[in-house]
């Protein structure tokens, strides 16, 4: 756990329970996997100690990603906070884009739902 920790530097942000759980959820994936997502994904969250913060323009750099895990998801029990872990990596290793600021319909939002489930029952189900 530690080895992935220091492989994702300053990318998580936020309290010890959820960098233990986005570390905890990285360690069903191959290791590939965890390459990609401590190299390009930031993982953001509250901080007990801070109301607020803010990430300079140029620290999110070209191909990285940005996962906010919202202080609800992380009152769930683990199982469910794994599982949206996981299902948001697989937006990110999928190359899936949001719908802030482009037009989607409802049957690509879906598909990429369906599709980021898929990605995350590949490794957490087996």
């Amino acid at each position: 756990m530690q080895q992935i920790k220091k492989l994702f530097g300053h990318k998580l942000i936020g309290n010890a329970y959820m960098k233990r759980m986005v570390i905890k959820t990285l360690i069903f994936f191959p290791q590939n996997i965890i390459n990609h997502v401590t190299q390009k994904v930031w993982f953001i969250s509250s901080m007990e100690d801070s109301w607020a913060f803010a990430i300079r323009g140029d620290e999110l750099k070209k191909d990285e990603h940005l996962v906010f895990l919202s202080d609800e998801l992380l009152n769930e029990n683990e199982k469910q906070i794994t599982w949206t872990i996981a299902h948001e990596i697989g937006h990110v290793i999928l190359g899936h884009r949001n719908s802030i600021g482009i037009r989607q319909t409802k049957y690509g939002i879906a598909k990429q739902e369906k599709e980021a489930d898929k990605f995350a029952s590949k490794y957490l189900e087996e």
